[in-house]
């Protein structure tokens, strides 16, 4: 949203063959939310440093992340700059 200011949500989608199994998601769910809480953590502690002008053009990524950067390459090009009206 600003350099200052992320909204993080997440959706668990399944097919509907396993809702319908009546197969309880509980587990792969608490798993997933602590990966992606560690995750979190981490951009809080990046996050301070995102108003540095290195980040004018996109921010710096590693090379073992270029996906990333083509990603959202990829994603600005579909959906164009949206700013979510908060």
């Amino acid at each position: 949203m600003a350099p200052d200011r992320t909204i993080v949500e997440c959706d668990w989608l399944y097919l509907p063959e396993i809702v319908k199994s009546g197969k309880d998601p509980t587990s792969s769910v608490e798993l997933f939310h602590r990966v992606h809480q560690q995750d979190f953590n981490a951009c809080e502690r990046c996050q301070p440093g995102m108003s540095s002008k290195v980040y004018a053009h996109d921010g710096v990524l590693v090379p073992s992340e270029h996906h990333i950067g083509v990603f959202h390459g990829w994603v600005t090009a579909q959906v164009g700059d949206v700013v979510p009206e908060h």
